[in-house]
């Protein structure tokens, strides 16, 4: 008898992998910002201040998403809102270091990658493995 009997459902292994390599890219991504701070403020010469304020405005985005992308999930599936998620975060962090106004780094960095970040997070993530467990081995009984 396995000690998780309830990964022995047919896909679940599949869907737990999968939703930890999207959580792995996606928090990858959002924890590495700071080492990219320095040459953001060297080829863009915004400033500290303005790259702070980018990253904060990224960090009310990325929790305020979650349960916007969390009740998309419910509605339509989590596959289009992690592939809409992974499409934004993409197009944000390709155009971030082309931009060179203060706004123009707030919606790349601020609004679009967090955005991306959070559809793909644990609310979509925990939903989607979540529904690949029987019914009956969603939550463990209490002893």
């Amino acid at each position: 008898m396995s000690l998780f009997p309830s990964m022995n459902h047919r896909g679940v292994w599949a869907t737990t992998l999968m939703a930890a390599a999207i959580l792995m890219i996606t928090m990858g991504a959002r924890q590495s910002m700071g080492l990219y701070v320095s040459p953001l403020n060297t080829s863009t010469g915004l400033g500290i201040v303005t790259i702070s304020l980018a990253m904060a405005v990224g960090q009310f985005v990325w929790g305020a998403i979650q349960p916007i992308a969390g009740a998309f999930a419910d509605k339509y599936g989590p596959r289009p809102v992690l592939l809409y998620g992974l499409l934004i975060l993409v197009i944000g962090s390709a155009l971030t270091p082309l931009v060179s106004s203060s706004l123009g780094l707030v919606v790349t960095l601020g609004v679009m990658t967090a955005m991306g970040a959070g559809a793909c997070s644990f609310s979509v993530l925990l939903g989607a493995a979540a529904g690949a467990c029987p019914p009956n081995r969603v939550a463990w009984p209490r002893a």
